[in-house]
């Protein structure tokens, strides 16, 4: 007897402990129909607190439909989402799935402290220095769940956890300190490692990352942006390119160097 009580109680505690895990299953299922059931449980892709019934408890942290597509590989968008990240080319500024610059926030640890809808919201108002890319809502929802699918392949691959460091530019007092903002400033914009963000112009591409493999090959025969290619550009674009807008930019030698350097100013 003395041998059977703790025995009883053991498997009482256990029998406890499985009814909860139970009950924390099928407590989504109490309003949600299942669905893709082989990827895992509700958590797994909505994430929320399913061990309450209490809806605010229970939609904590909620993933909404649109943005998990992340946890089913091959879905079609998250296939869009990587296209778009590609086109846009949105790693020239950011690490996305442990590859990209560093030059703006590291998206894979975004989502530690920002829900998937603000950072649909941070797509469609974009923070100061970031290209708007006018992206429609679909397009920001399959661009949302393939920052979550990088952020949770960087987290399967043991990248770094904690606090995300926050990566903040200001807006510049004086534009015509450095040969950027004089002479490509009024119509391009450019983040740099160490002197931020430069111009102030949207109407022609934004030159972040402009030399690094991220950065869209849009050199004169579709090749990707060398020094050599940039200099024979400024010097007479219509000559690489008939019909573009742009001009001519003469600059003496030590001005065409120092552009070439802030050009080539991003983080390893």
């Amino acid at each position: 007897m003395a041998v059977r009580r703790p025995l009883l109680i053991t498997l009482a505690l256990l029998l406890c402990l499985c009814g909860g895990a139970q009950g924390a299953w099928i407590s989504c299922l109490k309003c949600h129909s299942p669905h893709y059931q082989k990827l895992g449980k509700c958590v797994d892709c909505h994430r929320g607190d399913p061990r309450s019934d209490r809806e605010r408890i229970a939609h904590h942290g909620l993933i909404q439909g649109r943005f998990a597509w992340f946890a089913v590989p091959g879905s079609a968008p998250l296939e869009k989402g990587r296209r778009l990240m590609d086109t846009f080319a949105c790693r020239r500024c950011h690490t996305s799935g442990g590859d990209g610059n560093r030059l703006a926030s590291n998206l894979d640890r975004l989502p530690e402290g920002t829900t998937a809808q603000e950072i649909s919201e941070a797509i469609r108002v974009p923070a100061l220095m970031m290209p708007q890319f006018h992206f429609d809502e679909a397009q920001r929802a399959a661009l949302v769940s393939m920052i979550l699918a990088g952020a949770r392949q960087t987290g399967v691959n043991g990248g770094k956890r904690g606090e995300p460091p926050q990566v903040v530019h200001f807006k510049r007092e004086r534009e015509e300190d450095d040969v950027f903002g004089k002479r490509c400033g009024p119509c391009h914009r450019a983040l740099t490692a160490t002197r931020g963000g430069l111009g102030r112009g949207s109407v022609a591409p934004n030159l972040s990352g402009l030399f690094t493999r991220y950065y869209p090959k849009t050199a004169p025969g579709g090749a990707a942006w060398e020094e050599r290619s940039l200099k024979k550009w400024i010097e007479n674009p219509r000559r690489e390119r008939p019909f573009t807008p742009m001009r001519p930019v003469p600059l003496e030698p030590a001005d065409l160097e120092r552009l070439i350097t802030l050009l080539r100013d991003t983080p390893r």
